[in-house]
């Protein structure tokens, strides 16, 4: 039987939105809440992979208070590759679906759908002009090693698209409806902004609405969307900075 897994790759250190992943959406709900209630919606095992960091201590502390049937990993703070090799090992995982931390709104409906054809690739990604904080990856083992065997402890691993690239992996990228690719939409979380569109969001919907129907909720909503989506330059700037000074 094939080990697919989903892995939430989160942490609280962060230099723009520090805590972010434990930060209040409303009374009784964190970010971190979200995400894990919307990775149960995927029925696959959910692995957090995070750092061995003082800073992270908290954050396991809270998801084994609230008692969330998950599995914590710790590993390498900056080195992702490192963290999610050491994480694939240890759980024998054969297929993984990744969700970033920031995307706190991600579709778990896409995993469900790609985690069942990636038998025919390396990688299945969203397409690049897909919203941001829908970003999808789901990877085979095989793949992973792959892209791994380019790391070094020298190297950021943060970024792993030029992995991705170098490894030369048979890649799939994947469109969805025309909502999941409209301009002006911005559904990550790393600025104050990004945090205050989602506190919108959790008030006005439950924590695991279909992700669609928050897109189009925002596409009616200019004024809302409005919120954070002049930060997406600033975020694009940043990853194409990081991208670029990355040698492999």
């Amino acid at each position: 039987m094939l080990k697919n897994f989903l892995i939430i790759t989160a942490r609280c250190k962060s230099s723009r939105l520090p805590n972010k992943i434990l930060r209040d959406l409303n009374k009784n709900t964190k970010c971190i809440d979200v995400l894990i209630q919307r990775a149960k919606k995927v029925k696959l095992p959910i692995i957090i992979a995070t750092s061995k960091n003082k800073t992270d201590d908290k954050l396991c502390k809270y998801i084994k208070e609230k008692k969330y049937d998950v599995s914590i990993f710790r590993g390498s703070s900056k080195n992702k590759l490192l963290r999610w090799n050491n994480c694939f090992k240890k759980y024998n995982i054969q297929n993984a679906c990744l969700v970033d931390g920031d995307d706190i709104f991600f579709d778990y409906d896409i995993y469900k759908r790609l985690i069942k054809k990636i038998g025919d690739f390396d990688i299945i990604s969203s397409h690049k002009s897909m919203v941001t904080g829908v970003f999808t990856h789901v990877i085979k083992i095989d793949a992973f090693n792959k892209m791994f065997k380019l790391f070094n402890k020298n190297i950021d691993s943060e970024m792993i698209e030029p992995f991705i690239k170098k490894a030369k992996l048979k890649r799939k990228l994947i469109k969805n409806e025309k909502i999941y690719h409209q301009n002006g939409i911005r559904l990550t979380l790393d600025y104050n902004e990004d945090l205050k569109l989602m506190k919108i969001l959790s008030k006005k919907f439950k924590n695991t609405v279909s992700t669609k129907t928050i897109l189009n909720y925002l596409k009616k909503n200019n004024q809302v969307k409005k919120i954070n989506y002049f930060r997406e330059a600033f975020w694009k700037k940043n990853q194409s900075r990081k991208i670029n000074t990355l040698t492999i």
